[in-house]
């Protein structure tokens, strides 16, 4: 079974969490995305030296976010966990966000928002369960991270607020729901 097929079998979400698929490790340099097409991953970005994701970094399979792609995840976990690896997790909250996905020169602020979970068997994050319940000033440094990284790349990335585990989950719904359309 090709890892593609392995991927169009997980459910996004099920008694046991929310389903994440990690592309990029916490504290990775490198960005790698997974091509939809083939199920492969490919290398997207190196970062500066000092500048790591401060967060595991990927999707929920079956999903179909506003921006055309699967919906993001930040996976909070108390270390690395490889690439291709499959999390349960719990949804805590919402980092709600648009970018620039203008071509040819022009501006477009798409929505492109960041669903926040914490993986199941972590035990540094096992009191978490709203964002609320991080320590202070988290949330902001995932912020700058995302700013700063967009920067990067020559494109805008602005913050809109934070959301609930509930927002979360609602965006989750709309997500597999726009998938099982398409």
């Amino acid at each position: 079974m090709l890892f593609q097929d392995a991927i169009g079998q997980l459910k996004p979400q099920d008694e046991d969490g929310v389903t994440v698929v990690i592309e990029t490790p916490m504290g990775s340099r490198q960005k790698y995305d997974v091509d939809h097409d083939t199920g492969l991953f490919k290398w997207a970005l190196e970062l500066p030296e000092g500048v790591t994701f401060p967060f595991s970094f990927g999707f929920v399979p079956n999903t179909l976010a506003e921006d055309g792609d699967p919906l993001d995840i930040m996976l909070l976990i108390d270390g690395e966990i490889p690439q291709g690896t499959v999390v349960k997790a719990r949804l805590v909250g919402v980092l709600q966000a648009e970018q620039d996905e203008g071509h040819d020169g022009e501006a477009e602020m798409v929505r492109n928002d960041r669903i926040v979970a914490v993986a199941n068997l972590s035990r540094v994050y096992t009191g978490v369960d709203a964002l609320d319940d991080l320590r202070p000033g988290l949330m902001w440094e995932f912020e700058q991270f995302f700013v700063t990284y967009n920067k990067m790349i020559k494109r805008d990335f602005r913050v809109l607020d934070r959301g609930s585990a509930e927002q979360a989950q609602q965006m989750l719904v709309e997500a597999v729901e726009r998938a099982n359309k398409g």
